[in-house]
């Protein structure tokens, strides 16, 4: 079907869905910037007082919890209706129906619009009018998932490419965050060094700062870590400490993870796992994965050769979960895994697996 931008759309949005604000501004923006009006159309915050427009959009959402994202859109000549499974959802469903329109952001602060299309299946006049087609006529994307894994949730997210990219995308923070939500990442991985003191500067730190405060207006999460099991382990304690490190051919090494058997060791995890957490304030999904290229470098000293890599993993996790467990109750690690691989090392509450990581992306 088409979409007619010209006829008087209102936008019905209830007030309890505040967290959805900027996503029904944006709503109201392209389709006044589509009917070649000045004015966005309008957005009735209290959707019981009713409205005299012809056309009208219907936002609503069940108000499940954050990690139910999932929505559902329907379009018809003189109704849209746009639901979320939650506040997060119903922003996703925004989004898709105005790609469904042809709108894209290719980057932040970019933006590409369809042209009209003609009305009649012979295409041989213009509507009167501007009509845009739809490219489907339904989009729904449930995400309710079954179980107490939450990482097993069709959870979109943006994990940027190591700190150059974290400072690029903190210099323009607000192009960025509202390019995330238009291409409906429902989360920003930042590493956990972004949230260590001495690590960005002042100004910097403002725009962590302004980061998460945009965020939150698009009710998108901000999460904490990523490829970062080792650096609970820093590489600066080598040279003293060559014991706490993974033991190859007989030789310890400082590249990759460390030695998880280690009484030193675990001592050092814990005591910088404790400041880091500490340092990622509220932040509630932590992302502990091991070294992207190694993952199966692990130690080979008397103690861990008992071990096979994927449980040396499992105990390294379990370490700094016994910490997040002290210093942030309701919070949860994630780790990488596959099926049948962690043996019989048993996984604290708090972690959960992904079998599948997300892929980290440069910006700008």
């Amino acid at each position: 079907m088409n979409f007619d931008v010209s006829k008087e759309w209102a936008i019905l949005f209830p007030p309890e869905l505040e967290a959805a604000q900027k996503s029904a501004e944006d709503l109201s923006r392209y389709i006044g910037i589509l009917a070649n009006r000045n004015a966005w159309q309008p957005v009735i915050s209290n959707p019981l007082e009713g409205t005299a427009a012809a056309a009208v959009i219907v936002l609503n959402s069940e108000g499940y919890g954050p990690k139910q994202n999932g929505f559902d859109w329907r379009a018809a000549p003189e109704r849209v209706e746009i639901y979320g499974e939650s506040v997060r959802g119903l922003s996703n469903g925004i989004y898709s129906f105005l790609a469904a329109l042809g709108i894209s952001w290719p980057a932040p602060g970019q933006e590409k619009l369809p042209s009209p299309v003609t009305a009649n299946a012979a295409g041989t006049a213009k509507a009167a009018g501007r009509n845009f087609a739809l490219s489907v006529n339904s989009a729904c994307e449930p995400s309710h998932y079954e179980g107490d894994n939450p990482a097993e949730a069709p959870w979109r997210r943006f994990v940027p490419a190591g700190m150059k990219s974290v400072k690029n995308i903190l210099k323009r923070s607000e192009h960025f965050v509202t390019w995330a939500a238009r291409r409906r990442y429902d989360a920003i991985v930042l590493p956990l060094a972004a949230f260590a003191q001495g690590v960005l500067s002042a100004g910097m730190r403002r725009k962590l700062n302004e980061l998460k405060k945009i965020a939150a207006e698009y009710d998108i999460a901000l999460e904490a870590g990523g490829h970062d099991l080792s650096s609970l382990a820093p590489r600066k304690f080598f040279f003293l400490h060559k014991d706490y490190f993974r033991m190859e051919e007989g030789r310890r090494k400082k590249a990759h993870h460390f030695c998880p058997t280690n009484p030193g060791a675990i001592r050092l995890i814990e005591k910088k796992g404790e400041k880091m957490f500490r340092a990622a304030g509220e932040t509630e999904v932590f992302h502990l994965w091991p070294d992207k290229g190694a993952e199966t470098a692990w130690c080979a000293c008397p103690s861990c050769r008992a071990f096979t890599p994927q449980e040396q993993n499992r105990i390294g996790v379990n370490i700094a979960a016994d910490v997040l467990a002290a210093v942030n109750p309701g919070a949860y690690i994630t780790f990488s895994e596959k099926p049948g691989e962690g043996g019989n090392i048993t996984l604290r509450k708090n972690l959960v697996r992904m079998e599948r990581l997300p892929e980290e992306k440069e910006i700008f």
